[in-house]
């Protein structure tokens, strides 16, 4: 209900409306675990040479997409193990990491 009228679509169904899956846009995730994704270019990136143990960093050209995210709520995390400690930081890491596989966090802010 909006306005004493009800709806027929959620609002997260309307959000994801206005990325309509059939025409072109930047997006490449969109409302995954409270992150998207937004078309990236080539660059150079460091990266571990592997994923399976301890090895060195290697600079490798590859594309990035940036993810984008939205924390919203207080909660307890590693970052900040007590209820209401933190927003921000922590949902961001946890948010970022939940995109899929491949993601990392680079960089966070917060907001006081």
């Amino acid at each position: 209900i909006i306005d004493v009228v009800e709806k027929t679509h959620t609002l997260f169904q309307m959000v994801k409306a206005t990325l309509p899956k059939d025409k072109p846009n930047n997006s490449i995730i969109a409302f995954h675990d409270n992150s998207s994704s937004i078309r990236g270019y080539q660059v150079q990136a460091l990266t571990p040479s592997r994923l399976d143990t301890a090895g060195k960093m290697e600079v490798l050209s590859k594309v990035l997409h940036p993810i984008l995210t939205a924390e919203t709520h207080n909660f307890p995390s590693a970052v900040a193990p007590f209820p209401g400690a933190e927003t921000g930081t922590g949902g961001r890491l946890r948010d970022v990491m939940a995109t899929g596989r491949g993601a990392y966090a680079v960089a966070g802010s917060l907001r006081r």
